[in-house]
């Protein structure tokens, strides 16, 4: 199409979709744009007629700054209150560990109570270490071989057993897949 596209005027833009298209810019003069758009899509391409307008661009300029600066305060208003929730979340679950601590512990010993409410935070790894060394301080001595943890080739349905409450307080398993 020589004559009809305006000379050095072709440019890739360094655009591609998924399926490997590509956009390329060409400046045709207006006089022969119908029979250009023509030929190039005979030419199996698609072709389609641009007008810059500055105008229209600077409304759209102005347009996505206000949705990006829209965008970014929903962002921080919706990381605000899941930061809000996941706290008072927390803040229940610890309450309901507590209450059901309270509660084994008033089954297990006895009203009035006769236990102390205590947090143990070990390290990765040292809970069974620690089960045991409070077994061993808590436990009366003649009664030290019925605790521990129910052993594994057995089929009921028995729980560890020890001579505190121990309510562990672990992530629950759909926010680890997260």
């Amino acid at each position: 199409m020589p004559g009809v596209i305006v000379p050095e005027a072709v440019k890739r833009l360094n655009m591609s979709d998924k399926d490997k298209n590509e956009i390329h810019r060409v400046v045709i003069y207006k006089a022969q744009l119908e029979d250009a758009i023509k030929a190039i899509r005979k030419a199996g391409y698609t072709a389609r007629e641009f007008t810059y307008n500055q105008q229209k661009f600077n409304e759209d300029e102005q347009e996505r700054t206000h949705l990006k600066s829209t965008l970014e305060n929903s962002r921080n208003a919706m990381n605000q209150t899941a930061n809000n929730a996941h706290e008072e979340l927390f803040i229940a679950l610890m309450h309901f560990k507590v209450i059901r601590a309270y509660i084994d512990g008033v089954l297990r010993f006895g009203i009035p109570p006769k236990f102390w409410l205590g947090i143990v935070m070990p390290r990765k790894g040292a809970e069974k270490t620690i089960q045991w060394e409070m077994m061993h301080v808590l436990a009366d001595e003649g009664l030290k071989e019925m605790y521990g943890e129910k052993n594994a080739n057995e089929q009921n349905d028995a729980d560890d057993f020890w001579p505190f409450v121990s309510v562990p307080l672990s992530t629950p398993e759909h926010i680890h897949r997260m």
